[in-house]
């Protein structure tokens, strides 16, 4: 009896201990999807960044190139050049426009790879998150399986008082205070790295919100830029029409 009545107060006592070990991991579960939640959302938001920087501002900003030297070489090409010094100067400009914008292109160009390398790398760490989760998931369903079995061994109470004793009892007190320990380990190491990375997804969350300021801003500047353009167009179009 002695024996029993020790497995009834360590039980009592691991009872009160696991208790708190689940607050501190199902608080560590909900701050963990909270963060992902957060996360999920810095990642819309940069796509949407990444969006409306390359394919609305870039694309615009680019046109806004194009015009520009459209501009430059049509009223080049209209001016009424006067012997061969003055011929020479409007196409020796009409070749340095050229070289400009080839330039300027080359120089794009290589960003453009370089921001393709960079996505692809991204891409390759995606593709590393996903076999992560495919494999936890696979975690789930062994360890969901391993348990479905445990229930139904317990429907039989025949079965499962089988071999049930005050020295078994005791190896699996012990074993469950062991196991406690280890997983409240666990729990303390994991809400360590939830503080830490809950700072990084803020300090992520902060700066797509400001990129996202800094792209509207800068379309505007494009579209300002725009502006004079079409009215430089609209005087290019005038001298040619008078002949330079």
């Amino acid at each position: 009896m002695e024996k029993v009545a020790k497995n009834t107060k360590a039980i009592r006592v691991n009872k009160s201990k696991i208790y708190a070990l689940e607050a501190t991991v199902m608080w560590n579960k909900a701050e963990a999807y909270r963060q992902r939640a957060i996360i999920e959302e810095n990642r819309a938001q940069i796509l949407k960044n990444y969006s409306a920087a390359f394919i609305g501002n870039r694309q615009i900003a680019n046109q806004n190139t194009d015009d520009i030297f459209r501009n430059r070489l049509a009223l080049l090409d209209s001016m009424a050049a006067e012997g061969q010094v003055q011929e020479n100067f409007v196409n020796s400009m009409m070749n340095a426009a050229k070289l400009d914008y080839l330039e300027h292109r080359a120089q794009l160009n290589a960003k453009v790879v370089a921001v393709n390398q960079r996505l692809s790398e991204i891409n390759r760490q995606l593709i590393e998150v996903n076999d992560m989760i495919m494999a936890s998931n696979a975690e789930i369903v062994k360890f969901n399986a391993a348990n479905i079995a445990a229930n139904s061994k317990l429907l039989s109470a025949k079965s499962a008082f089988a071999g049930v004793s005050p020295a078994a009892n005791a190896k699996r007190i012990a074993s469950n205070s062991s196991r406690m320990k280890a997983a409240a380990s666990k729990a303390a190491a994991n809400k360590k790295e939830l503080a830490s990375t809950l700072s990084k997804v803020q300090a992520n969350a902060s700066a797509t919100l400001k990129n996202a300021g800094i792209i509207a801003a800068r379309r505007n500047d494009i579209v300002a830029n725009h502006k004079k353009i079409a009215t430089n167009q609209a005087a290019v179009a005038k001298a040619i029409a008078s002949g330079g």
